[in-house]
């Protein structure tokens, strides 16, 4: 495109640049920024129908937020046919709602809008609210739990009862989901032609109105130049015989509330989706993606999911978020994979301590033997790993050279110290190859300084801090019978505190790797003469 033909302003060698240069500039930007440099002078005032990239974020209410939606894509369409063709539509509301009576409509024409103006490819991305994926935390057992946690027969018993307990909490938990996307409107889900199972709760107040769901218009289920789809806290309603996207490769749906056959409608319409994401899709049970081969895979809180059946022959990353899976038939991967470049295994909720879930950990690892970037995170760093129940069945991950866990290792939690080291022993154990390994400590709750009226003192700032040193700690030897893997090089300890089963664990590893080439240390928030004292310290362990 050549220069624009309106004049003034100074006359500076970036004005100079093609209006086409200066729009792929201006699509690094938040269409908000873009949009102010296009006031620098009448040379930049029709810039912005050059820019192929729009992307807007709400930070203001719901009615402003889709006026200056409007605005800027008013500017592209200022200058007609000299528009260039839409590259990527980015729109993400913090809290769509009713706030004005045609918000609806209005998503609809700029949705219309981008597919018009679209050239070779689209990329469109709508999210309607921004929410967490579920409600499941992070939660340690306390040492008086497992004191009282009796004999073995008890424990089944209660696990009998815990099942019980956990199915209703599930429905909970669906309703929660649902309720994410209407930010709390009530919500009929369940349409009149198809019959689903299992339906969701019976619940009378979630049936009084209708659908107060956005709908995503059917036209976009059929536009040959979508690449990417993100649709967030919607409802999709694909039609069931038109649905093709021939050139989709990246589908991300989060918080959507149709059923299960119509999101895997939805997949089985793109026939050649590389890259898929589930997102606390509360109706979705089943997942079957066999006729396409999945370079990415991505399945976080969608908590009924019961059964995952895919070609794996191609599949490079792979990220799980959730309970640990029941059934060793939940995931299935045909034809491999045979590398994976990534894998990340999160499991939400409460800390890992039957034997069945542990047994169940370790089969469920076993599917990621050919990581070589694995990351585990668990409520407990090493997520018990140091049971019984792995000693014959922990994977050996070969190809592994990127190992990061993540989890909570609380001041007070001098008993597990041990437990702990052991944990990451074994997983060293099984991983010849390693090469980083990186530690995340997850910070404890913050405890509110002692407020005095509306202010708070300096000092109570200054001790609000998560670390802590204790000179008088006594580390007991625990010799693995060996030195670590042999190729680990760079070790990273992040958000250190110092609590007794940390700084265990950093001495257990600092004075068994055999050539540490580098150790990075991310200290939490604190005063400087403790990290000091725990930068002598790691120095005297690494030298010994």
């Amino acid at each position: 495109m050549g220069h624009s033909q309106i004049g003034g302003g100074l006359d500076d060698r970036l004005s100079k640049l093609d209006d086409g240069v200066l729009g792929n500039i201006l699509s690094f930007l938040p269409a908000e920024e873009a949009m102010r440099a296009t006031a620098l002078s009448t040379r930049w005032r029709d810039v912005f129908a050059s820019v192929h990239t729009v992307s807007l974020e709400q930070s203001e209410g719901t009615v402003s937020f889709a006026n200056g939606v409007n605005d800027v894509l008013l500017a592209r369409y200022r200058r007609g046919r000299a528009t260039v063709p839409m590259r990527s539509l980015s729109v993400a509301f913090r809290d769509y709602s009713d706030g004005m009576n045609d918000l609806d409509s209005m998503v609809d024409r700029w949705i219309s809008y981008a597919m018009q103006q679209s050239g070779p490819e689209l990329h469109l991305d709508l999210r309607l609210r921004a929410d967490e994926s579920c409600g499941r935390g992070y939660s340690l057992r306390s040492t008086a739990e497992e004191n009282q946690a009796g004999i073995q027969d008890d424990e089944r018993a209660s696990s009998s009862r815990s099942a019980s307990a956990c199915s209703s909490d599930d429905e909970n938990r669906e309703v929660e989901s649902l309720l994410h996307a209407l930010g709390g409107i009530a919500l009929d889900v369940i349409s009149d032609d198809e019959v689903e199972t299992p339906p969701p709760p019976k619940r009378p107040w979630l049936r009084q109105q209708k659908d107060k769901l956005y709908t995503v218009p059917r036209s976009v289920f059929s536009c040959a130049a979508l690449r990417t789809l993100c649709l967030g806290s919607c409802k999709l309603d694909p039609p069931a015989g038109g649905t093709n996207l021939p050139s989709l490769k990246a589908l991300v749906l989060i918080h959507v509330a149709d059923s299960g056959r119509k999101v895997q409608r939805l997949i089985s319409s793109c026939p050649y989706l590389a890259d898929l994401t589930l997102e606390a899709c509360a109706r979705v049970t089943e997942l079957s993606v066999l006729d396409k081969r999945l370079r990415r895979l991505a399945l976080r809180c969608c908590h009924r999911l019961a059964s995952v059946v895919i070609d794996a022959s191609e599949l490079r990353a792979f990220e799980y978020r959730g309970a640990v899976p029941a059934q060793p038939s939940f995931l299935t991967m045909h034809h491999g994979p045979r590398s994976l470049s990534s894998c990340r295994v999160d499991l939400c909720g409460g800390e890992l301590t039957s034997e069945e879930d542990l047994t169940s950990l370790g089969e469920f690892l076993h599917h990621f033997e050919t990581a070589e970037h694995l990351h585990l995170t668990s409520s407990r760093l090493g997520s018990g790993i140091d049971n019984d129940a792995f000693a014959t069945r922990f994977p050996a991950f070969l190809k592994l050279c990127h190992l990061e866990l993540t989890g909570s290792l609380p001041h007070d939690d001098d008993t597990h110290g041990n437990a702990v080291v052991s944990a990451v022993a074994r997983i060293l154990g099984h991983a010849p190859n390693l090469e980083v390994l990186t530690l995340f400590f997850k910070a404890p709750l913050r405890d509110k300084p002692e407020r005095y009226g509306r202010l708070y003192k300096e000092e109570e700032f200054l001790n609000a801090h998560h670390l802590k040193y204790d000179r008088d700690t006594i580390f007991l030897e625990t010799p693995p019978d060996q030195l670590l893997v042999p190729c680990l090089r760079e070790i990273n300890l992040v958000n250190y505190q110092g609590g007794g089963a940390q700084r265990k664990l950093a001495k257990f590893l600092l004075g068994n790797v055999g050539r540490l080439e580098a150790l990075y240390c991310g200290f939490a928030e604190g005063p400087l003469w403790i990290q000091n004292k725990f930068m002598d310290e790691m120095r005297g362990w690494a030298m010994c």
